[in-house]
């Protein structure tokens, strides 16, 4: 039992220092169902980069406005192949986007994809 028990102790004090060096998981992306910040949001915590990742509903053609950290700059794509497949996108940048309606995309994204700026 002694050596299952200082196994154990081995194996907990691994796993701690392990996770402890990864450090804190930084959002890639906040989408809101409605303008301004409002509405149901979603914050993606994917790493950057974080892929082609298709929205889930209720965000699915239903993303009116977007938050994006410093550093982070996304795409938002009408397709679920983000570009592979004929459709239209936007670009944005680091910061606040309070209406997609300005961009012509209120309500179109199916997916995204974020790089570091």
């Amino acid at each position: 039992m002694a050596r299952f028990a200082a196994l154990f102790c081995a194996i907990v004090a691994a796993a701690t220092s392990a996770t402890a060096s990864v450090g804190p998981i930084k959002p890639a992306i906040t989408f809101f169902t409605g303008i301004d910040f409002t509405g149901q949001s979603f914050t993606s915590f994917a790493g950057v980069p974080t892929g082609c990742i298709a929205l889930d509903p209720p965000f699915f053609k239903n993303v009116s406005s977007v938050e994006i950290p410093t550093g982070v700059k996304c795409t938002l794509w009408n397709e679920t192949q983000c570009g592979l497949v004929s459709g239209n996108s936007v670009s944005l940048p680091s910061g606040g986007t309070p209406n997609l309606t300005v961009q012509g995309f209120n309500d179109q994204a199916v997916a995204y994809q974020c790089l570091s700026a």
